[in-house]
């Protein structure tokens, strides 16, 4: 079977969900949306194009940290190859489905901020609840959370002044100055 890369961009219609393959692999599956803006020549406004749906795999590893880690509505980046399938509607009529196969997956960082935590793996496991990756992936969190509550600062964004200046919004501390040291 041929393999046709894709990379997708898009937000997720609900949170995933991490189950285990009938060998005890972890997998996690979610549903990505997806649309493109378009300049109307019309009206010169800009209007949302037709939503484009895309069912999303990702095995192991991968499937464990980003189960662990992204939720609904969240914007993310996911690259792998693309699977279409046909199907039949109850009505008769044929559907054509597209599922991708991530080999990658990461927040669209146009949205927001987020943190990398490296976790550690071991090497046995056979279920999901015993799956090595699941579970460095939820103590890692967990040692992400507890930092975040020890130092609150780091878990905050960034703000920007009427100067231009990166303040941090807990300590009112500049973190950068546009401001030249002439």
């Amino acid at each position: 079977m041929n393999e046709t890369p894709i990379t997708v961009v898009g937000r997720l219609t609900a949170d995933p969900v991490l189950r285990a393959t009938t060998s005890g692999t972890a997998m996690a599956t979610f549903r990505l949306a997806t649309n493109v803006r378009k300049k109307d020549p019309a009206s010169g406004e800009y209007v949302d194009g037709q939503t484009s749906y895309y069912n999303v795999r990702a095995y192991r590893s991968l499937g464990a940290n980003l189960a662990a880690c992204l939720s609904k509505g969240q914007a993310v980046v996911v690259s792998g190859s693309l699977e279409v399938t046909e199907y039949s509607r109850q009505d008769g009529t044929k559907g054509v489905a597209g599922e991708i196969l991530a080999t990658a997956v990461g927040h669209d960082l146009t949205w927001g901020i987020t943190r990398l935590t490296k976790v550690a793996r071991s090497v046995s496991g056979e279920s999901v609840a015993n799956d090595p990756h699941v579970i460095a992936s939820m103590t890692a969190l967990e040692a992400q959370d507890a930092e975040i509550e020890q130092h609150p600062s780091t878990a905050d964004y960034f703000t920007v002044n009427d100067d231009g200046d990166v303040v941090d919004p807990v300590t009112g501390e500049i973190r950068e100055s546009t401001a030249s040291a002439a």
